[in-house]
């Protein structure tokens, strides 16, 4: 920050009063109009890029083609000018946060905070496309969300005026590099869609916490999506949708033709997911640290012991009533679970699940592993995503380990799945310790799994079940596997 600008008169009217931020192109500072007797922000290009004709005449296209946008969530453009060197645009002066700061306090949002800043974003960029500009450079830090949860867009400081034609360096990647779209990376023509796979950026950030491309380098991570698709948001964080998921995906898409095709389409897919929650307020993080993902599961599973002893008691007394009433029950299969038409009991409750992943780190999404044994087959548990269906040659497998809570007779195992073809093996032990390691050629049956796949085994009583993937198919630019939902049934 320019410092020494503090008390600067510009063309005696903008008076400097105090720097804001700075960015790549110019530096804002907070400043007030001794004509209209206002605080505005004044953006100042940089010294070195002053001297440059090529940036002056794209950081004069900011203020015309923000000029133009009369959009009541566009920061509005004042005025502009030079003086004594000094290249600067007088803008309105947003009293909130931008998105950056508040991710960087927070991590990440709940879905409905993310989906209204992103359909806020897409209000703005649906309007401004109408006009003829292009943000190109949308990314956290040019979103700024104010009291009441007031959203605006800023930085128009390198949008493409349609009108004026398309003003590039030659070598230079215009945009920030986390957010640049596929064809930018390339250095081919891009046009609106690029704004949308942008903000499709920013909302998988909100949603994980992350950006879903990032390397060494600015220009590693520009290129990584030249040939590869990010994961689903929710193979990062449990929680999101999956039409909230679907809607990300498809403004990721590599190929333009295939994301959407405007901000309104995109709009009206983030208007039947729903986003009703703000984030005008949300005071600096004072909860506690969200725990590692091995916490996360050894939680879940103390939870889930804990919870056994009742499950079985009121059953019990449910079982009870229930043959006073009928005048004597037979009961049939554990738990006293009535048994099904054909003689197969119904599916024992399975009281913890956990990721399984012996010859690779030893962990395999376990925050998600509960989703497979969940009341909703729309969640599931993924395994990551390689780069071939053998898991990419460093391991012969991973898994998801069921606890059943004690020995029980098992006939059966049924799998809830929404990528299908994925091979497997099913083995039980009494003991989760026995599962560490694993022979090739071991001569167990392997298995291949539908959308809806049940597999009959010899009867084995067994307090642990390991569903064992040895094969995975294409998915997402490169091989995973899920599982929506498992259950374990009796003998027949």
């Amino acid at each position: 920050m320019k410092t020494e600008l503090a008390g600067r008169r510009l063309q005696d009217r903008y008076v400097l009063e105090e720097p804001l931020d700075s960015g790549g192109m110019a530096e804002v500072w907070r400043a007030r109009d001794d004509v209209l007797g206002r605080p505005v922000a004044v953006k100042i290009l940089h010294d070195n890029l002053a001297q440059d004709p090529g940036f002056l005449e794209r950081f004069r296209l900011e203020a015309v083609a923000a000029a133009r946008l009369t959009h009541p969530a566009v920061v509005r453009v004042f005025d502009t000018g030079v003086d004594d060197g000094v290249c600067f645009i007088v803008m309105e002066l947003f009293e909130g946060r931008n998105l950056a700061e508040i991710l960087g306090e927070h991590r990440h949002l709940d879905p409905p905070e993310a989906v209204t800043i992103a359909q806020s974003v897409l209000d703005v960029l649906g309007h401004a496309h109408a006009e003829g500009v292009i943000h190109r450079d949308v990314k956290p830090g040019n979103v700024l969300v104010g009291p009441g949860g007031t959203v605006k867009v800023t930085d128009f400081g390198i949008a493409k005026a349609a009108f004026a034609g398309d003003i590039t360096t030659t070598g230079k990647l215009l945009g920030t590099a986390l957010y640049l779209a596929p064809e930018q990376v390339a250095d081919q023509p891009a046009d609106h869609r690029a704004d949308l796979y942008a903000l499709g950026i920013v909302l998988y950030e909100m949603l994980t916490g992350r950006p879903p491309f990032k390397a060494e380098t600015d220009l590693a991570t520009a290129t990584m999506r030249l040939t590869q698709d990010p994961r689903p948001p929710g193979s990062l964080r449990a929680g999101i949708p999956r039409s909230l998921e679907r809607v990300v995906m498809r403004a990721l898409a590599r190929d333009p033709d295939e994301r959407f095709q405007n901000a309104e389409e995109m709009r009206a897919a983030l208007d039947r997911v729903g986003g009703t929650r703000t984030v005008s307020e949300l005071p600096a993080p004072t909860r506690r640290p969200e725990p590692r993902a091995d916490e996360l599961s050894a939680r879940s599973f103390i939870r889930s012991w804990l919870l056994v002893p009742v499950a079985i008691l009121a059953l019990a007394a449910i079982v009870v009533v229930a043959g006073l009433l009928l005048g004597g029950l037979e009961l049939g299969g554990p738990l006293g679970i009535r048994p099904a038409p054909g003689g197969n009991g119904g599916p024992y409750r399975i009281a913890a699940a956990t990721d399984h992943d012996p010859e690779g780190d030893g962990q395999e999404n376990p925050e998600l592993a509960g989703l497979a044994i969940d009341a909703d087959p729309g969640s599931s548990w993924q395994t990551e995503r390689y780069n071939s269906p053998e898991l990419g040659g460093l391991k012969s497998g991973v898994g998801l380990l069921l606890d059943l809570g004690r020995p029980r007779e098992v006939g059966a195992v049924r799998l809830l799945t929404t990528l299908p073809d994925w091979r497997f093996e099913l083995r039980g032990s009494n003991h989760p310790s026995s599962f560490s390691r694993f022979a090739d050629g071991d001569g167990e049956t392997s298995f291949v799994a539908d959308e809806d796949t049940t597999v009959e085994v010899e009867p084995l009583r067994v307090r642990y079940l390991l569903v064992w993937i040895t094969s995975l198919p294409p998915a997402d630019g490169g091989y995973r596997a899920d599982i929506a939902r498992v259950q374990v049934l009796p003998p027949s």
